[in-house]
């Protein structure tokens, strides 16, 4: 039997030897511990990871190598060639490092192109030169209007009376001098006038032989004063009849001429019914429905003959417009139509708005030395004011549009252009005004800027980083 102290001894030594081995446990535990955690630490979702590889640019593209990298970083420049300083971009290096104006592949992106002497020139694809300074000049707002007849010199014939056309002399179209006839009317009245007027012909002669016989036989003492006296008065009697017969006929169309020609004519022909309408001015005959047989009724209008070498444009005027448009009477305008310009004045504006269309009719007088406008064409009017001055103006074909900025190519040095922008004013007869940009001493290339713009955009299209 083992003694009561010796087996409370090995009961202590027992839980000794525990509690060392509990302690070495959790000694190791927390030893191990901290080595297996951290990669849980630094472990993370393969979506997480890939945001971050792409944020902090650790793409395929950019692990192929320094060059793809470099491309893709210029691509991203946000600064327009067109708002940089030129002698800055004229500093600039490439990735291929060189200057950049001169690499054949980079300096697209800062917007210069190389021109060879060969293309250049009066016979060459792209022609150069300088702006214009010129009289400064305001396009106003356009109006669509209507070519009208001159109404100060045009005449609309009627025929003076009533009967049937027998002869057409001048067809529409046809330009004709004043007196130059027209066409011929049948007329009873004209019978009847003729009639009475070669009565009171013939009473005016024997009236004044009548007289003077009297007076002859007064001055032989034959007849008695009184005789003389009467033969006088019917005399003075059949000259006022024949004035009126005379009159008569020069209302109802004939010319001086047919009258001396009347009264040597014999018989019938000399009491026909027929008169010619003459034209009372110079011009064209523009429409008219003297057809041959056809009855026309006194005061009735047969043809119209018009001087079209001015004409009148009628142009609706809104009420916005019309206080520019009111101010402006007397100023130049000009006048587009069928591709071409004509020169014109603004003459007058109604007094009143249409009640339809709410608009005032603008009168506009117009050169048209060509005849080429038409009555019934319709057309464009622009009123032109004058400037305060000198403005600098350059072809419309040397501006060139992107992205909704205007620019134009200006000669840096060499061979080498650059494209520059610039703010537009009016627009007049194939220039355009410059209003900031550009100046008179800048040589610019003035026709064929499209294929340098073309050049230029292929870097836009990535070019560069395809070649």
């Amino acid at each position: 039997m083992i003694p009561k102290k010796t087996t409370i001894q090995i009961v202590v030594l027992a839980g000794i030897a525990v509690l060392a081995g509990t302690s070495g446990f959790f000694a190791a535990e927390h030893k191990h511990r901290p080595e297996q955690a951290a990669p849980a630490a630094s472990a993370k979702p393969p979506v997480e990871a890939a945001h971050q590889e792409e944020a902090h640019g650790t793409s395929g593209h950019e692990a192929g190598g320094g060059e793809a990298a470099g491309h893709d970083h210029e691509h991203k420049t946000e600064v327009s060639d067109l708002d940089r300083p030129v002698e800055a971009m004229w500093d600039a290096r490439c990735e291929h490092d060189m200057l950049q104006h001169q690499c054949d592949e980079c300096r697209y992106e800062i917007g210069v192109v190389k021109l060879d002497a060969t293309v250049m020139g009066e016979n060459g694809l792209v022609r150069t030169g300088y702006p214009e300074k010129r009289l400064e000049r305001h396009l106003e707002r356009g109006f669509s209007g209507e070519v009208r007849l001159d109404d100060t010199r045009t005449v609309r014939v009627a025929s003076p009376v009533s009967g049937l056309i027998t002869r057409r002399f001048a067809l529409p179209g046809v330009q004709v001098e004043a007196g130059a006839p027209l066409f011929e009317v049948d007329s009873p009245e004209v019978a009847e006038a003729k009639s009475s007027y070669l009565k009171a012909v013939a009473g005016l002669q024997l009236a004044v032989k009548a007289a003077e016989r009297e007076t002859r036989l007064l001055a032989q003492k034959i007849a008695a004063e009184v005789d003389v006296q009467q033969a006088k008065a019917k005399r003075i009697e059949a000259e006022a009849e024949m004035a009126t017969a005379r009159g008569r006929l020069l209302r109802l169309g004939l010319a001086n001429n047919d009258l001396a020609h009347l009264s040597t004519r014999n018989g019938a022909s000399a009491l026909d019914g027929l008169v010619t309408i003459r034209a009372s001015r110079a011009g064209t005959v523009i429409e008219g429905n003297a057809a041959s047989g056809e009855h026309v009724e006194a005061g009735k209008e047969v043809l119209t003959v018009s001087d079209l070498t001015a004409v009148w444009v009628l142009a609706d005027v809104k009420d916005s417009d019309l206080a520019v448009v009111a101010t402006a009477s007397g100023r130049e305008a000009r006048i587009d139509a069928m591709g071409r310009s004509f020169n014109g004045r603004l003459e007058t504006v109604a007094g009143r708005m249409s009640e339809t269309t709410r608009t005032a009719k603008a009168r506009f007088s117009v050169d048209n030395g060509e005849r080429l406008l038409k009555p019934g064409m319709f057309v464009s009017a622009h009123l032109l004011l004058p400037g305060k001055g000198e403005a600098i103006v350059v072809p419309k074909v040397a501006v060139l549009t992107d992205a909704g900025r205007d620019f134009v190519f200006i000669h840096k040095e060499g061979e080498y252009w650059v494209r520059r922008p610039v703010t537009l004013g009016a627009r007049l007869n194939g220039t355009v005004e410059i209003v900031s940009g550009l100046t008179t001493e800048q040589e610019i290339v003035t026709d064929g800027s499209f294929l340098l713009k073309s050049d230029v955009l292929r870097s836009k299209m990535g070019a560069g980083c395809a070649e």
